[in-house]
C-alpha cells in the first residue's frame, strides 16, 4: 500500500506542478497558445473560423473564400499572427481565471491587418478586409472540454498546493514503506518497477494522448483543437515523467545489483520467445494476434511516434544496463570497506554490509540528481519558440536593454513633403515610409483642431500668446502665413473637434492623430519584432484625449506599461510582452499609467542651431539625470527647413563624429538621434554603426 501511495503521490505531484505553471502563468499560457499555430490542425481551425467571419462582415467576398482560406492557412503560423494570438491569449487567460470568462473563450484581433498585407497581390480583395476585425475562435458552450480547462485554470493556485502535497505524500509513503517492509529489497524492487511503468505510461499519455482525446469530442473543429493543442500544452510534461521513470530504473538497478544480476538482453530474448511461441491456447493466440494487429496499425499510421517509443524503450534498457554496471563495479570495492569497518563492529552493533552502503549512497546521489533535474524543468519549463528572431531588424539587438539601443529618429515626424498641402515639411516621407525605411523614434506635436473645408483650424486658448510662442520656431513669416490661412477659414462650416498633428498651427498642415496612430499600429502588427519610442509635444492636449486616440487606433494594446527607469527591459522582453511602444509627453501625462513625462527620463541636447559650427552637447531640457538621451541634430531655418543643410549635417562622418562626442561628453549612448530630412545623408547607417550591427559602409536611401 505504501508503495502504491508513493508512486501515485510522485506522479500526481509532478503532473499538478506542471499544470499549475503552464495553465496558471499567463506568459507561459500565451506562449504555448502562439506556438500551437505551428500545428497544421490548429492552423486550419483558425483559418476556417477567420475566413467565415470575414465573409459574415463582407458578404461580397463569398466567392473568394478559397483564396482567403488558402492565404490564412499560409500566414497563420507567421510571426505577426503568432504575436497577435499571444496577445489575445493573455486577454483570454485573464477572463478564463475570472468570473468574466463564461462566454468568450478566445478572441483574436488584428488578423485583418495581417491578411491585408498578405493579399497585397490582390488589392481589390485586400481593400475589403476589415482592418479591425475581431475573430471569435470559440465559446465555452461550444466545447464541453473547455469548461474543464477553465475550471483547472481557476484552480491554478490550488494545483500548486496539491502538487506539494502529492510530492510530500509520495516521499513520506515511500519512506514508511521502507521502514515497515520485511524484505526491503523486494519492496524497493516493486517500488522501482511501479514507478518506472506508471511514469512511462503517463508520459506516453502526455505525448500521444491527443488523438485519443480528440475522438471524444463532438465536432470536427473540437477534435482538431484537442489534437493540436494537446502536444503543445501537455507534450513537454512527458520529459519530466520520463525523468521520474528513470529514477524508478535507478531503484531497480540498485536492488538487482545486490541480488542476482538481470541481463536485459536475456530478458528481452525471453519475452520475444514467449511472444513467438506457437503452442498456446486459442484464447492467448487470439489475444496475441489482436496485439500484433494493433501494434502494426500504430506503426503504419504513426511511424515517427513508433520510432520515438522504440527509442525510449531502447534508451531505458541502456540506462538500466549502465546504472547496474556502475553499481556492480562499485560493489567490487565493498570488501575493502568491509575490512576498514571491522573495528567498528567489535562493539556488538552490526553495521550494514558495505555493498549495501555503497549502492545506497550511489542510489541517493542519482535520485537526488534526478529530483533536481525535475525541479529545474518544472521551474524553467520547456522553452517555447520565440515569436521573432530579430528586434528592430537585428538579432543582436534583442538582448540589449532599451537604454542600450539607438533609435533612428525624425524631428517633426508628421511634417512630410509627400503629404498634400503640408507647408514647411521637415521630412521627405510620411509615417508609413519612415517605418519601412527603419525610423523607430518619432518627435511629434499635437493640437486640438476642427476641420473647416479642406483645412484644419487650430483651437487656440490665446492667439496672441500662441503667435509669440510659435514665432520662435516658425519665424514671423511662418506665423503670418498660418494666420492668413486662418483668416480665410472664418465663417466656414466647422466639423467636430479632434486631436491633430501639426507644427504650431494646423493651418500649415495637419494629420488626424488617430489616423497617424493607425498607420503605426498596422506596421507594428505586421512586424512583431519592432520597438518604437514616441515623444509627444502636447500643446494643451489633455492626457485623456491622448489615451482616447491610442484606444481608437488600436495602438493602446501595444504600449509599454513598465517602469521608465533602469533596469530597462531588453527588446526581447518588450517583444515577448507585446509592449513595444514607449510613449512620452513633454508637458502633461497625468492620469494615464503608460504615458510618461519625458522630464527626468530623457536627457537632451540643445536644438536651436543656425550653423553646424554651433552644435553643442550641453544639457538642455530634462536635466542630466535621465537614463535616455536625445541628440537633437538639425539646422533651424525658419520657416522652411532646408535639405541642403541636412546633406551636410546628416553626412556619415559628420553625424557619427557628433554622436560619438555626445556619448563621451554626456556619458550616455544617444538613444534618439533626431534629424530633419532623414533620407538625406546617412542617418540609418550611423545608427546601425552605433548599435554595433553594421560596418560603416553600405548605401544611403534612394
Amino acid at each position: 500500500m505504501c508503495g502504491v501511495l508513493c508512486v501515485a503521490g510522485l506522479v500526481a505531484g509532478i503532473v499538478y506542478l506542471y499544470l499549475a505553471q503552464v495553465l496558471f502563468d499567463p506568459e507561459r499560457f500565451a506562449g504555448r497558445a502562439a506556438a500551437s499555430l505551428t500545428q497544421p490542425r490548429i492552423a486550419r481551425v483558425v483559418a476556417e473560423q477567420a475566413a467565415d467571419q470575414i465573409i459574415v462582415h463582407r458578404r461580397d467576398l463569398t466567392a473568394y473564400r478559397p483564396l482567403l482560406l488558402g492565404t490564412l492557412e499560409y500566414v497563420v503560423a507567421s510571426s505577426p499572427v503568432r504575436a497577435v494570438v499571444r496577445r489575445a491569449a493573455r486577454e483570454a487567460h485573464a477572463k478564463l481565471i475570472s468570473s468574466s470568462g463564461n462566454d468568450i473563450l478566445f478572441t483574436v484581433g488584428d488578423l485583418g491587418v495581417v491578411l491585408s498585407h498578405a493579399l497585397e497581390a490582390y488589392p481589390e480583395i485586400a481593400a475589403r478586409i476589415p482592418a479591425r476585425l475581431q475573430v471569435v475562435l470559440g465559446k465555452v458552450e461550444d466545447y464541453p472540454w473547455a469548461k474543464h480547462l477553465r475550471r483547472a485554470m481557476r484552480l491554478g493556485s490550488q494545483l500548486r498546493v496539491r502538487a506539494a502535497a502529492g510530492l510530500g505524500l509520495g516521499v513520506l509513503a515511500g519512506a514508511v514503506g521502507v521502514l515497515l517492509a520485511r524484505r526491503r529489497d523486494r519492496y524497493l524492487l516493486r517500488l522501482g518497477l511501479g514507478l518506472a511503468l506508471t511514469a512511462f505510461a503517463v508520459a506516453g499519455l502526455a505525448r500521444f494522448g491527443g488523438d485519443a482525446a480528440a475522438l471524444l469530442t463532438r465536432t470536427t473543429t473540437g477534435a482538431d483543437l484537442v489534437s493540436g493543442l494537446w502536444p503543445v500544452f501537455l507534450g513537454p510534461l512527458a520529459i519530466q515523467l520520463l525523468i521520474l521513470g528513470g529514477l524508478g530504473i535507478v531503484l531497480i538497478a540498485a536492488v538487482t545489483s545486490l541480488l542476482e544480476r538481470i541481463e536485459p538482453a536475456v530478458l528481452l530474448h525471453s519475452v520475444v520467445g514467449r511472444l513467438a511461441q506457437r503452442r498456446l491456447s486459442a484464447r492467448w493466440e487470439l489475444l496475441r494476434g489482436l496485439l500484433f494487429v494493433a501494434a502494426g496499425f500504430l506503426v503504419l499510421t504513426h511511424p515517427l511516434g513508433s520510432l520515438l517509443v522504440l527509442a525510449i524503450v531502447g534508451g531505458s534498457l541502456l540506462l538500466y544496463e549502465g546504472i547496474q554496471e556502475l553499481f556492480v563495479t562499485a560493489v567490487r570495492f565493498a570488501p575493502r570497506m568491509e575490512a576498514s569497518m571491522a573495528p567498528a563492529r567489535q562493539g556488538g552493533r552490526r553495521s550494514p554490509p558495505a555493498a549495501v552502503l555503497v549502492v545506497g549512497a550511489l542510489t541517493v546521489i542519482l535520485i537526488a540528481a534526478g529530483a533536481v533535474w525535475i525541479a529545474q524543468r518544472s521551474t524553467s519549463d520547456a522553452p517555447v519558440a520565440a515569436v521573432v528572431d530579430a528586434c528592430n531588424g537585428h538579432p543582436h539587438l534583442c538582448e540589449k536593454r532599451l537604454n542600450e539601443v539607438v533609435f533612428a529618429t525624425t524631428h517633426n515626424s508628421m511634417a512630410a513633403a509627400d503629404i498634400a498641402d503640408w507647408m514647411f515639411p521637415n521630412q521627405e516621407r510620411g509615417i508609413r515610409t519612415q517605418l519601412a525605411d527603419g525610423v523607430r523614434g518619432f518627435l511629434i506635436d499635437v493640437h486640438y483642431g476642427v476641420p473647416v473645408g479642406d483645412r484644419v483650424k487650430t483651437l487656440l486658448d490665446d492667439e496672441e500668446a500662441a503667435r509669440a510662442k510659435y514665432e520662435q520656431s516658425l519665424g514671423q513669416e511662418g506665423v503670418e502665413a498660418a494666420l492668413r490661412i486662418r483668416d480665410r477659414l472664418v465663417g466656414g462650416d466647422e466639423g467636430d473637434r479632434d486631436v491633430y498633428l501639426g507644427h504650431g498651427f494646423c493651418e500649415l498642415g495637419a494629420t488626424r492623430f488617430v489616423s497617424w496612430l493607425e498607420a503605426l499600429h498596422e506596421f507594428l502588427v505586421a512586424n512583431p519584432g519592432e520597438v518604437v519610442i514616441l515623444v509627444i509635444q502636447d500643446e494643451g492636449v489633455a492626457p485623456a484625449d491622448i489615451a482616447r486616440c491610442f484606444a481608437e487606433s488600436g495602438l493602446e494594446a501595444l504600449v509599454y506599461w513598465g517602469a521608465v527607469s533602469p533596469p530597462w527591459p531588453t527588446l526581447r522582453e518588450m517583444v515577448d510582452r507585446d509592449e513595444r511602444v514607449v510613449v512620452f509627453a513633454e508637458n502633461d501625462a497625468e492620469g494615464v499609467p503608460w504615458y510618461h513625462l519625458a522630464a527626468g527620463v530623457i536627457q537632451e541636447t540643445p536644438y536651436r542651431f543656425r550653423d553646424p559650427s554651433e552644435f553643442s552637447n550641453a544639457p538642455n531640457r530634462g536635466g542630466s539625470t535621465g537614463s535616455l538621451l536625445l541628440l537633437n541634430h538639425w539646422i533651424e531655418t525658419a520657416p522652411a527647413p532646408k535639405p541642403a543643410n541636412a546633406q551636410i549635417v546628416n553626412a556619415h562622418d559628420f553625424l557619427l563624429a557628433r554622436a560619438r562626442a555626445c556619448q563621451q561628453e554626456r556619458g550616455l549612448l544617444p538613444n534618439l538621434v533626431a534629424v530633419d530630412f532623414y533620407r538625406t545623408g546617412d542617418l540609418l547607417r550611423v545608427v546601425a554603426t552605433l548599435n554595433g550591427v553594421a560596418e560603416a559602409g553600405g548605401e544611403s536611401l534612394p
